[in-house]
């Protein structure tokens, strides 16, 4: 009888720590694939805004010069790649996100682990609507 006590309390124990356990994963992407071979082939001077659509589509953001020229006054820090664009007339701006996570979860315990790799590229129409200048870079976040 001792026994089937012991067990039955073993079982019990297990059963409720397991019910408070849970692992998730998940994975995906947002965005068009920025393929190299086609950021490659976009040469300043040469390349036109007609060409950069028809190979990438149309831009997740386009920003007018009257935009630009607004973000890069004296009372605003601006990035390298706004004051980049403070030299050209337009910009599109193209994104793409791939996530992966995981975590754990248990009674009195959790743990989550995420990576984001975004590669996002930047390009600069001057006024006669060719590129002016290419700025393509990925960028990794772990948490």
């Amino acid at each position: 009888m001792r026994l089937l006590t012991l067990r039955s309390i073993a079982g019990l124990c297990c059963t409720l720590l397991l019910s408070g356990c849970l692992y998730v994963s998940a994975s995906g992407s947002y965005g068009p694939v920025l393929d190299p071979e086609i950021i490659g082939s976009i040469v300043p001077g040469t390349t036109t805004r007609r060409e950069v659509l028809e190979w990438l589509g149309p831009p997740e953001e386009f920003l007018r010069s009257e935009v630009i020229e607004s973000l890069g006054d004296e009372t605003t820090r601006v990035s390298g790649a706004i004051a980049l664009g403070n030299r050209a007339q337009d910009a599109f701006t193209y994104q793409h996100d791939d996530f992966k996570g995981s975590g754990n979860v248990f009674l009195f315990y959790n743990r989550f682990h995420a990576r984001v790799e975004s590669d996002v590229l930047v390009v600069f129409f001057d006024g006669q609507d060719r590129v002016r200048e290419v700025s393509f870079r990925t960028v990794q976040g772990k948490r």
